[in-house]
């Protein structure tokens, strides 16, 4: 019987080989061997919140509010939410433009910047997922001894974190399916702390509380205006400890693999989850900057407990905010580098690439993300584990912007190089080679409004979003803020990322260059010449191609292999002459 088609928003549709897609309520809750794909809500969103909106919201906003005060704190959730949405613009870009598949930062970053770059950038991000981990599970241990009454002491906040630790190793061993579904729980929980908080402001707080919290209208909003950092803080040392905020962003990205049309979940999760989480840094620092004491918003880092209207609903949001986004870490740590070992085979990663129990989980590579998590919960607090956790995400979301860039100028390099007969073309009345190579298509503008898009058809709306400039200046602004947080953290990062390029390159000399054609050295140098790169200009700069042009020529294709399959069959030959258009003038 015809069964009727599953929308691509809902959650939870199981795929089978030998059966129909289905949604989540008909799903079975057990572990199954059955593959799970998600979509924009429960696959994207969730993910991209629970990542973002985390511990240091709930354990540090209120700090950030007594350090900064409240128009420098605003001013730093601004620039943190900026950098997170130029970079998911620019992830979302080369989404669009090359598409995505399993492996996340890896994947998308080496099919445009080749391998080795992918890689070594991929490992960098998947020890900054692991220090993230820690950043969490040291803010939820943290929290738990001062509940206890262990005030002041490091190592039983650090052994809290090491149990918490244990334990979503074992949530995450389950699969990305029970994952999500416990994601989506914590959110729910998250959401009825942040109602509680804000309701509890209007109710809490007098002039003669002893608990800081002197409620609207007390003259807290004047007292908070100006900063008044303790000593050694400074603007961008508290806007380092804040910006692991935004080390979310790239979580649907890398749940690409699990996702059942990538191509229009992840802008549209992605982006409604940055929307969201700006809302309630916002809603966070106004509401505590307009009813807390500057005294306690320097001294009590749980003040928000003491401004929301039932205390342990605050505390429960706190530690699922802080479960759910180490689980997310641990999860998207571990299949970006089961995909880096997979696809490089590097001497000591090999076995990271393996899959284990029927959902198919990286155990070996979750194990080894687990390991790098404890050892940073045994070297630092939360204090210095911010400042650290913000390089490596920098430095992946400096190149992830840079990629797109990339991206952008080879298109006009190849416009450059076969685009020279559009005017003819549009003259001829045709669309231009790719109208040539596929005449059953036609283009996408000629199509009606209910015929179901080509497969890779993108959505204009991000396409022009996704701007190669923009991108650009967004890869700068990471880098100036890396150098601004720390710079020896930053010059650290750098040469981490320099060894382990080199390292990628010796081991595998034959990973693939990438398809962005587009020289940065050589377009520097063309601009200083005054614009005159390789191929003409673009947009009044030069464009400059970092392998050079094909030459002309005849091409020849073995359509039957020479082998014990096709012995008995004729072997056929051909060969054509390149179309002389496509040759650059000044090869001809």
């Amino acid at each position: 019987p015809a069964s009727v088609p599953v929308q691509h928003n809902e959650l939870y549709r199981e795929i089978d080989s030998d059966s129909e897609q289905q949604p989540w309520w008909k799903a079975n809750f057990l572990i199954t061997t059955q593959r799970v794909t998600f979509g924009t809500w429960d696959g994207v969103f969730t993910s991209c919140v629970m990542n973002i909106f985390g511990t240091l919201v709930f354990l540090r906003a209120g700090w950030l509010v007594g350090q900064a005060g409240l128009p420098l704190a605003l001013l730093a959730c601004c620039l943190t939410a900026t950098v997170g949405l130029l970079t998911a613009l620019s992830a979302i870009g080369v989404c669009l433009q090359c598409g995505v598949e399993s492996g996340g930062v890896h994947s998308l970053l080496g099919r445009v910047l080749g391998d080795k770059f992918g890689s070594a950038i991929g490992l960098v991000y998947c020890l900054g997922q692991a220090i993230g981990v820690s950043l969490c599970t040291a803010g939820l241990g943290e929290s738990v001894a001062n509940m206890f009454g262990i005030v002041g002491s490091d190592w039983a906040s650090r052994a809290f974190a090491l149990v918490l630790t244990a334990t979503l190793l074992a949530v995450a061993g389950a699969g990305v399916k029970w994952v999500i579904r416990l994601q989506l729980l914590l959110l729910a929980v998250v959401v009825l702390a942040v109602f509680d908080f804000v309701i509890g402001s209007g109710f809490r707080g007098s002039v003669t509380n002893d608990n800081g919290v002197l409620g609207y209208g007390s003259g807290a909003v004047g007292n908070n205006t100006r900063p008044e950092f303790s000593e050694g803080e400074t603007f961008l040392t508290v806007l380092g400890v804040f910006f692991p905020t935004i080390t979310g962003v790239l979580a649907g990205v890398n749940m690409a693999g699990d996702l059942a049309d990538p191509l229009r979940s992840i802008p549209t999760g992605t982006m409604s989850a940055i929307g969201a989480s700006f809302v309630l840094y916002v809603t966070f620092v106004i509401v505590l900057g307009a009813t807390c004491s500057r005294v306690a918003l320097q001294s009590d880092y749980l003040i928000g407990q003491q401004v929301s209207l039932l205390g342990p609903v605050f505390l429960c949001g706190l530690y699922v905010s802080s479960l759910s986004s180490a689980l997310g870490g641990l999860t998207a740590a571990s299949r970006v580098l089961s995909a880096i070992a997979h696809s490089t085979q590097l001497p000591g990663l090999r076995h990271l690439s393996v899959h284990k129990f029927s959902a198919q989980v990286p155990i070996y590579a979750l194990i080894a993300v687990a390991v790098v998590t404890i050892a940073f919960n045994i070297a630092g607090s939360l204090n210095i584990l911010a400042p650290i956790v913000a390089m490596p995400f920098l430095a992946t979301y400096a190149t992830v912007c840079y990629a797109n860039f990339a991206l952008e100028m080879s298109k006009k390099i190849g416009n450059q190089h076969i685009g020279r007969n559009s005017k003819s073309d549009q003259q001829a009345g045709t669309g231009g080679d790719l109208d040539t190579l596929f005449p059953d298509a036609g283009p996408a503008s000629n199509r009606g409004p209910d015929e179901a898009p080509l497969k890779g058809e993108v959505s204009t709306v991000w396409s022009r979003l996704a701007n190669g400039w923009l991108s650009l200046f967004s890869c700068c602004a990471c880098l100036a803020v890396m150098l601004a947080i720390n710079w020896i953290y930053a010059l650290v990062t750098s040469l981490l990322v320099v060894g382990l390029h080199v390292y990628v390159g010796h081991f595998c000399p034959g990973a693939s260059p990438g398809v962005a054609d587009f020289s940065l050295i050589g377009w520097i140098q063309s601009l200083r010449r005054g614009g005159g790169g390789h191929g003409g200009s673009a947009g009044g700069f030069g464009i400059v191609s970092a392998r050079p042009p094909p030459k002309p020529g005849t091409e020849g294709a073995l359509l039957t292999q020479d082998n014990e399959d096709y012995a008995e069959r004729g072997k056929y030959h051909q060969s054509r002459q390149l179309d002389p258009r496509l040759v650059p003038d000044d090869l001809e």
